[in-house]
């Protein structure tokens, strides 16, 4: 489904299209609009165009994973403010709560959102506080699937999921097969000889997950949850869209910790 049947697709066609120029290849977005108005023809959901326009951003880049070295940046950016959000959360006995929400205020970084823009570092942006917090209660021993967003933030991702596991849950993480955007990759995770779990071709992860209990980052996750979320889950992101902001009357930015119920009834179509 489209969220928002006119803005999502404005978004879309300006996400692949800010691709194509931050990537050197401007010359290209002819061919780029005439696949993009072919995608929103015959796609009836948010998820599968965005993934299929990216790959062809593949295709017109000659690149598996055009942003790779834009990732690397981010990755040591991580790194650095991981660092200090693990003293904290050591102060804090690993207290999971306190890991989720340092981890849905790292959801900061992005390149492709319509409308979004960060003026604030990393470091900064990760002690904001949730604007709306679902509670929500784990059961114990029960499997939990970490789905990463973008790499950078998943840094901090990691803590959370060391919390998770000091805690005593099983925790896997959970990324797409083939690289999208600047999310973090499994080749990248892998060489840290950390457990991960890859999910088919470059759709949201979260579709895929059958069992056990969800938490997922980002916006994309949690769109595709609502449109087809199998398991229970929890949602940490920021409203970077102006979309998502203006459904829960609350500013552009803000940190979201929402189940996925919530999350399904703030992606129901308009009336």
């Amino acid at each position: 489904m489209w969220v928002d049947n006119g803005y999502c697709k404005l978004c879309l066609i300006y996400s692949r299209t800010k691709d194509l120029v931050t990537l050197g290849y401007s010359h290209k977005v002819s061919k780029l609009l005439v696949k993009l108005a072919e995608i929103v023809e015959k796609e009836s959901g948010r998820s599968k165009a965005f993934a299929e326009a990216f790959e062809y951003v593949k295709v017109l880049t000659g690149s598996s994973d055009p942003y790779a070295e834009t990732k690397k940046g981010l990755r040591e950016i991580g790194k650095s403010v991981a660092r200090i959000a693990e003293r904290y959360l050591e102060a804090v006995n690993w207290d999971i709560r306190e890991a989720m929400r340092l981890s849905a205020a790292a959801n900061i970084i992005d390149t492709s959102v319509l409308g979004y823009e960060n003026t604030r570092s990393f470091e900064e942006a990760l002690w904001d506080k949730p604007v709306i917090e679902d509670p929500v209660e784990l059961k114990k021993h029960e499997e939990v699937h970490l789905v990463l967003d973008n790499a950078g933030e998943a840094e901090i991702d990691k803590l959370l999921a060391k919390s998770l596991v000091k805690h005593g849950y099983k925790v896997t993480l959970v990324v797409r097969e083939k690289a999208y955007e600047i999310d973090e990759t499994i080749e990248s995770l892998e060489k840290e000889g950390i457990e991960v779990m890859a999910t088919p071709e470059s759709m949201p992860p979260v579709i895929f997950i059958d069992r056990g209990f969800v938490i997922a980052k980002g916006i994309a996750n949690a769109e595709a949850y609502a449109e087809a979320g199998k398991v229970e889950s929890l949602h940490l992101f920021r409203a970077k869209c102006e979309v998502i902001a203006r459904r829960l009357g609350i500013p552009k930015n803000s940190v979201l910790i929402l189940t996925g119920t919530s999350v399904k009834k703030l992606f129901g179509r308009e009336p």
